[in-house]
Parts: structure tokens; C-alpha cells; sequence
């Protein structure tokens, strides 16, 4: 056989297998894919149960915007006191306040004179400025001397004890007390005594208004 000849033989023969491999793939079923069946029920609106009302979730408060113009304040922060080195105090010496001094005896509306015996004298002094009723005054003195004695003094010793008190309107003597002592507590009491023994002094004038009248009654003595 000639080349020709097989090659026109090969060709038939490939021709007849590709038409047989056709003519079976023609003959299988073409299965096409599709959706899966579902099987629905129809239900009747109304008897579904009424769906609840959810609601919405809470927003959150919104503040009021600041004022654009005023813009926000920013506090500049606090400078904290640096602590100052402690320096010692130099303490002044505390001043008191000077003592008023206390309100002495009124000056004596009776002047100091001798009364009774050698060496004896008193003055008389009142509380109240306006008493212008000198002779009573040495009507007082005038008793008062006639019972003192200068008991307790010694020789070439000056002594003065000053008595207060208080004669009523009839002349009554209250509240009789030293008021400035002498020294000699014999001699304070001698002159105590005068007063007290010396009640009743006869009774103010009646020119004079006051209730009482208070007295600081001045005894000395020097021997001569």
C-alpha cells in the first residue's frame, strides 16, 4: 500500500471515532440544576400575635452649646506660695499701761490746827465739794479732840494716821475705818477710838442736802 493510501485510511478511521464518541454523549439526559423546593402555608393575618413596640435607646442629655462668643474659660493654674524662710521674731518688750493713780483724799476744807493737848493737831476733809459750812466742821474737830490721846507715840517721833467716815443727818457716826495707817497700831487705834467715842456729832446744817456726809478725819502729833 502507498503513504498516500494509509494516510487516507488513518483519516477515515479517526473521523469514525470522533463521530462515535458524539452520536454517546448525545444520547445521556442533560440534568439542569434549579432551586430546592419549599413548602409554604398560608395564615391567616389576624390571629398573628401584635408585635411590641421597642423602644428606642436612651440618647444622651445633650448640654447647651457654650456661648461661641464667649469661648471657654481655662482658669490658669494656681501658683503655689513658695515657703517663706522663717525669720525669728525679735520680741519687744511688752509696755504696760501706765497705773492711774488712785484718787487720794479730798484736800482739807479744815486745815491742820492744834486741838487738845501740846503736840496734838487734826485737819478735816469732806467728800462733798460744795460743803461750805465751816463751823460745823470745827465743831466736829473741836469733840473729836477732846476724846483722843496720842497713845503709842514715842519721844521726838511725828506720827499721822488719817480715819474715814460718815455723819448722818442727826449726826450719827457709820462706817468708821483707817484709812491711811501711821505705823503704830497704838496710835491707829487711839485715833479710832476718838471718833467712835465721839458719837453723836451734832446734826448737819440744814442748808446742806445730802443724805450724809463723809469725812477723812487727819490725826498728828508731835511731840514738842
Amino acid at each position: 500500500m502507498s503513504l498516500r493510501g494509509s494516510v487516507g485510511l488513518s483519516t477515515v478511521v479517526h473521523l469514525g471515532v470522533v463521530a462515535a464518541l458524539f452520536i454517546a454523549r448525545a444520547s445521556d439526559p442533560l440534568m439542569i440544576s434549579g432551586p430546592e423546593v419549599v413548602q409554604v402555608s398560608l395564615v391567616d393575618p389576624g390571629a398573628l400575635p401584635a408585635a411590641r413596640a421597642v423602644p428606642p435607646p436612651p440618647r444622651e442629655q445633650l448640654t447647651e452649646p457654650a456661648d461661641p462668643e464667649e469661648g471657654v474659660k481655662i482658669e490658669p493654674p494656681k501658683k503655689k506660695d513658695s515657703p517663706k524662710p522663717e525669720r525669728e521674731e525679735t520680741k519687744k518688750p511688752e509696755t504696760k499701761p501706765a497705773e492711774e493713780p488712785l484718787p487720794g483724799p479730798p484736800a482739807p476744807a479744815l486745815p491742820a490746827a492744834a486741838m487738845g493737848p501740846a503736840g496734838l493737831s487734826g485737819e478735816v476733809a469732806v467728800d462733798a465739794a460744795d460743803f461750805e459750812f465751816t463751823y460745823y466742821l470745827m465743831q466736829v474737830r473741836a469733840k473729836i479732840a477732846q476724846n483722843w490721846s496720842a497713845l503709842g507715840a514715842t519721844s521726838g517721833e511725828k506720827l499721822r494716821a488719817v480715819v474715814y467716815f460718815k455723819i448722818a443727818r442727826n449726826g450719827g457716826i457709820s462706817g468708821a475705818r483707817i484709812e491711811t495707817g501711821s505705823g503704830s497700831d497704838y496710835f491707829d487705834r487711839s485715833a479710832l477710838r476718838a471718833v467712835g467715842v465721839s458719837h453723836p456729832l451734832p446734826p448737819l446744817p440744814l442748808g446742806f442736802n445730802g443724805a450724809d456726809l463723809g469725812v477723812h478725819f487727819g490725826f498728828e502729833y508731835q511731840q514738842p
